[in-house]
């Protein structure tokens, strides 16, 4: 019979690291594009994402200029269900509103891997992909180099567990000596008080 909290339960985590995006076409006419990157677990719509969207399932980069920027930003995403995609958008950032680069999806089920991005499997994977990016119009728009790591609840608990017995060991031989220097000197103290030295 399954608990109750079982159906909350964590499959694992899918960290999405935003490497780099290549080729971008210029959003603005005068000087370059100030770009940051949406990478949502859920399909998104054609309007900007604010700050007050962003959940666990939608997070986005800072931003960056250029048509090649380099982002190296990370998001863990906690994964309670198989994830079929992940959905990304390229946005340039401007005062009055947004405009919408680019946008592409990577398929984590029916991927060209042969499954292994799958979030249903108990096993941790780690892959580099790159994502082609289209426009509004359906035209190629540039491409996307993500790094996918899903780590499943079973690795994380190890993972934590390893590192609380970790973290155990090291507080104990740190409290030794701090004990052990705080003894020594109470003991010098006291047989300088008494005369033994």
């Amino acid at each position: 019979m399954a608990h109750s909290s079982d159906a909350h339960r964590l499959k694992g985590l899918l960290s999405v690291t935003v490497l780099q995006v290549h080729d971008l076409k210029k959003a603005d006419w005068f000087g370059k594009n100030d770009c940051y990157v949406v990478i949502s677990l859920e399909p998104l719509s054609n309007e900007p994402v604010s700050k007050e969207i962003l959940t666990e399932t939608c997070q986005k980069t800072q931003i960056h200029d250029g048509s090649h920027p380099i982002f190296n930003e990370k998001f863990v995403f906690p994964v309670a269900h198989r994830i079929e995609a992940l959905y990304i958008q390229v946005w340039d950032s401007d005062n009055r509103k947004d405009d919408l680069i680019a946008q592409g999806t990577v398929n984590l089920v029916d991927d060209e891997q042969g499954g292994q991005l799958d979030t249903n499997l108990n096993k941790q994977w780690l892959h580099i992909v790159s994502v082609d990016l289209f426009d509004e119009k359906e035209r190629a728009g540039g491409s996307v180099e993500l790094v996918l790591h899903f780590i499943p609840e079973s690795v994380a608990d190890y993972m934590g567990k390893k590192f609380d017995a970790t973290q155990a060991e090291i507080k104990k031989k740190l409290t030794q000596k701090i004990v052990g220097k705080v003894t020594n000197v109470a003991s010098d103290k006291i047989r300088a008080y008494v005369g033994l030295t």
